[in-house]
């Protein structure tokens, strides 16, 4: 069963060798995402952002990297990865709808943001597949979209 689970001691090492880079050297800047292991640094000494591991079962699969966005006043979907090794097996639109969730009770809302770059087309059919939308608007060249319930 897919679920969160908040970055810890027993936990922060599985979670930083989390990798979209096939290569595995865990660059701080990967294709396009952040590394885990700066989110998590950032989570320490920002605490607006939340970093939590996404484990099927005692499987960690994926990583995702979120937390309030002071320009729309709101939840911002800012990072979500899933572990080379666990892509192609549906991981990605499986725990999506977790971290939506997670996102709107702890946050109390009814809308999420995420920007992307546009020429990630994996990631938006991932998005506008569950129902996120694009805004119209920008943030340092990637696209807003929106989650509304």
């Amino acid at each position: 069963m897919i679920h969160l689970e908040k970055i810890c001691r027993e936990n922060w090492r599985q979670a930083t060798f989390i990798t979209t880079d096939p290569k595995r050297a865990c660059p701080l800047d990967e294709e396009w995402v952040t590394s885990t292991a700066f989110s998590i640094v950032q989570s320490v000494y920002e605490p607006e952002w939340e970093s939590r591991l996404i484990l099927d079962g005692d499987t960690a699969v994926g990583f995702v990297f979120y937390g309030w966005w002071a320009r729309k006043d709101a939840p911002l979907l800012c990072r979500y990865t899933i572990d080379v090794d666990h892509q192609g097996k549906g991981y990605g639109k499986a725990a999506l709808p977790v971290i939506v969730e997670e996102m709107l009770r702890q946050y109390q809302t009814w809308e999420i943001f995420l920007t992307l770059e546009a020429g990630n087309a994996r990631a938006i059919r991932l998005y506008t597949g569950f129902g996120f939308v694009p805004t119209g608007e920008s943030d340092e060249g990637e696209e807003i979209y929106v989650y509304r319930t």
